[in-house]
């Protein structure tokens, strides 16, 4: 009887320590507060698996304007820019990069999509969102413009991305 009450009263707060254990774990860790950079302001710097397991980082693509792409196969919109931003990337070899940031999707999975769409541009995995909490990004898809010099050109594109947009953007920002 005695056991029963113990039991029962240490109930709720087992339940309560679960709880907050499985919330603090599956939380990514955050070192700085998620902020979108100002055009001007460094973007920030990382590091990520493409789909061959290499490790990629951003400043890789310093020296040439660069499209950071945040995507997920399961967004309609994600796949529809995904042939814009890939005429893009073939129209501009040498001034464009086009970084695609798969958002929580197993590698095989994004594999077979890249492969049946034909995208040739970088794609890199944020496994576990860790860059894309970095970045503030809330909803998918989301583009990031980065000058040559690793700073933001210009605020983030969020949504759809079409071909007059980019084209803007890209008329805008590239030489010639």
């Amino acid at each position: 009887m005695r056991r029963q009450a113990l039991l029962s009263r240490s109930s709720p707060w087992c339940a309560v320590m679960v709880a907050v254990g499985i919330i603090a774990g599956s939380r990514a860790p955050v070192t700085a507060a998620a902020k979108i950079p100002a055009p001007g302001e460094p973007v920030f710097e990382f590091t990520l698996p493409d789909l061959q397991g290499n490790q990629v980082a951003l400043s890789s693509f310093r020296g040439r304007l660069v499209l950071v792409h945040f995507w997920a196969t399961w967004c309609p919109v994600c796949l529809d820019e995904m042939s814009v931003l890939e005429e893009a990337a073939q129209a501009h070899p040498g001034a464009l990069a086009v970084v695609g940031i798969n958002l929580g999707e197993k590698p095989a999975k994004v594999m077979a999509y890249t492969r049946r769409a034909g995208i040739t541009f970088s794609i890199l995995l944020d496994a576990r969102g860790k860059v894309a909490a970095r970045y503030g990004v809330l909803s998918l898809p989301i583009t990031l413009v980065v000058g040559p010099d690793g700073q933001m050109a210009e605020q983030i594109v969020m949504g759809a991305l079409d071909r007059d947009s980019l084209g803007a953007i890209l008329k805008r920002r590239l030489p010639g």
